[in-house]
């Protein structure tokens, strides 16, 4: 089978590495110069992407054709004839289309000193000796042409990359540091990233309205919070830039015949699916989302390039290494009372990774209050509703729910019926409500639960979306809680990674016990987090007498590790290599 991928990028990429594990052949149409889309734009994501790609880059059956853009396409007999700028023709059984997103671009604003993100990350990447001289105080503003009139979805991942900049330049120089946002949407284990910075001095500020005014030195700017007009100097002011759908999705929509939705995104007639036959989709041509999910959509759009759409339930219902579970009932009571509140906050740092799901529960619950007559109330520190979400929740506040937002340093105290707000310009701010629906009242239910985004670490989740251990595969609620058109999505994923993640293809590195430093070098570089370092007992004689000490040896987990083999290339002491016998 000879299937064709449109875009060279992470999730691209990660459709054929499925295909090409069960000896088909896949063809890339880039249309740059090199793969890597927006990944490897990110210098700290750029060595990443590199690593992954290198696992197929000499794939005899694999094909990259670069600088390249399709001009025609035709159908007959069941395979797509497709034509290329260069005159080229391919023939093709199956299309992928994995696109990816693209960065807007706030011309209006920019600068030498007012950057979008992608600009202020060529300035902290890696590969420059030095930072600017003059790098002491930055400024970081999120949705910046996202969850606008214009473009009213969130692009889900801005606060998340805002974060890991704020660690990179933490890295590498010590300036004064501000994050103005309107809700600070993380994911998984990050919620503990921002309350390190928190607690390292990075200044947090809630606000929508901001004004800037550069010149040769740095920029001003003016922002409201708290009742105030406030003014403040930055040497560099860093606007976390909105994702859009790739504007090459329009011609290859009418090339291949299938629909795109009001906001420039493929329409998914089933998970992955275009509505054009024998046309799958993944990563960014679908919404905004991140590394991980265009991955695991990447590989779930391969399943079904090589098995067809019949293929899923089937295997589903015949695997034994999924784990799924019910989602958990979330009842809130729906009485005879004529008003209530809803309070999305806690100060519990772990509790804070299910906001989203919280989140989305919240709105239903209130939306259907709201029409059954209720004055409904939203006070909330953090509301998560990513991508398509966000549309969710502007209905709520157009059919009339009235959402209060918790600026920084305000807290509430609630008795009874009553809540109030200290602190800041609402501190004689009272609001009473029948009924009063709290985030941690909730959150007993799900809390305990082996949620695999809360147990993995982002690099683990990156590369191995679903995968808890080689004997288990997360899908669906279990793995994050969150909207359900997710969880087919994650299905597609995980048997894609379980084709990718066959036992008898795979070989382990050997560690050399008598010569391991136990330095940590191999631990730092893994992806999977597949090396521990266990301490081991060692005899030692010291003039006559044997005694013995603990050192630290480094420890294969063979049910995590995929044997990429990052670990021995970067091994000072060349103690880990591979025995392919």
């Amino acid at each position: 089978m000879n299937i064709l991928i449109i875009g060279g990028g992470i999730s691209g990429i990660s459709a054929a590495k499925v295909v090409l594990k069960e000896g088909n052949t896949v063809i890339i149409i880039e249309s740059a110069s090199e793969p890597g889309g927006l990944m490897a734009r990110i210098a700290n994501c750029r060595i990443g992407f590199k690593t992954f790609f290198d696992e197929i880059r000499d794939n005899p059956l694999l094909q990259v054709i670069k600088d390249s853009t399709i001009s025609a396409v035709t159908r007959k007999e069941n395979y797509f004839t497709v034509t290329l700028n260069n005159r080229k023709t391919l023939k093709a059984d199956r299309v992928v289309i994995a696109t990816g997103l693209i960065p807007y671009d706030p011309a209006e604003y920019r600068g030498r000193r007012l950057l979008a993100s992608l600009d202020y990350d060529a300035i902290i990447d890696q590969r420059n000796e030095e930072m600017p001289a003059d790098f002491n105080k930055i400024a970081f503003v999120l949705c910046v042409g996202s969850r606008s009139k214009e473009y009213p979805l969130c692009s889900s991942v801005c606060c998340s990359y805002t974060l890991r900049e704020i660690k990179w330049t933490l890295q590498r120089a010590k300036p004064d540091i501000s994050v103005f946002y309107n809700d600070f949407r993380l994911f998984g284990q990050e919620f503990f990233l921002e309350d390190m910075y928190r607690n390292a001095g990075v200044h947090f500020i809630r606000t929508n309205s901001r004004y800037f005014e550069e010149d040769d030195t740095g920029v001003t700017m003016r922002y409201f919070t708290d009742g105030k007009l406030k003014q403040e100097r930055f040497n560099y002011v860093v606007l976390a830039t909105a994702l859009r759908p790739n504007p090459g999705l329009a011609e290859l929509s009418r090339l291949f015949g299938f629909t795109l939705n009001k906001y420039g995104f493929v329409n998914e007639n089933e998970p992955l699916t275009t509505d054009a036959e024998g046309v799958y989709v993944s990563g960014g041509a679908l919404e905004p989302m991140n590394i991980k999910d265009s991955i695991l959509t990447g590989f779930g759009a391969g399943m079904l390039a090589l098995k067809g759409t019949e293929f899923p339930a089937e295997a589903v219902s015949n695997h034994d290494l999924f784990y799924k579970e019910q989602e958990t009932e979330i009842v809130i009571p729906v009485g005879n009372f004529a008003s209530c509140l809803f309070y999305l906050g806690t100060e519990n740092i772990m509790n804070r990774m299910f906001y989203e799901y919280i989140s989305s529960k919240f709105i239903d619950t209130a939306r259907n209050m709201k029409k059954s007559g209720k004055t409904v109330y939203f006070l909330t520190k953090n509301l998560i509703t990513p991508s398509y979400e966000e549309l969710i929740y502007e209905k709520a506040r157009q059919e009339g729910i009235i959402f209060i937002h918790l600026e920084e340093g305000e807290s509430i105290e609630c008795d009874g019926t009553s809540v109030k707000i200290m602190g800041g310009v609402k501190l004689k701010l009272a609001l009473n409500a029948e009924k009063i629906i709290r985030f941690d009242d909730y959150i007993a239910l799900i809390k305990d639960k082996e949620f695999l985004s809360v147990y993995r670490s982002e690099p683990q989740l990156r590369w191995a979306p679903t995968k808890w251990g080689r004997k288990r595969y997360h899908v669906g609620f279990i793995r994050h809680p969150r909207a359900g058109r997710w969880e087919p999505r994650e299905i597609l994923g995980a048997l894609g990674e379980m084709m990718l993640d066959k036992e008898e293809e795979r070989v382990l590195p050997h560690v050399n016990e008598e010569r391991c430093s136990g330095c940590g070098s191999c631990q730092s570089s893994c992806p999977h987090g597949a090396i521990e370092l266990a301490n081991q007992e060692r005899q030692i004689a010291v003039f006559g007498p044997n005694l013995s000490t603990e050192i630290r040896i480094a420890h294969i987990k063979e049910d995590i590790c995929v044997g990429c083999g990052l670990c021995a290339s970067t091994c000072p002491s060349d103690v880990i290599s591979f025995n392919s016998n």
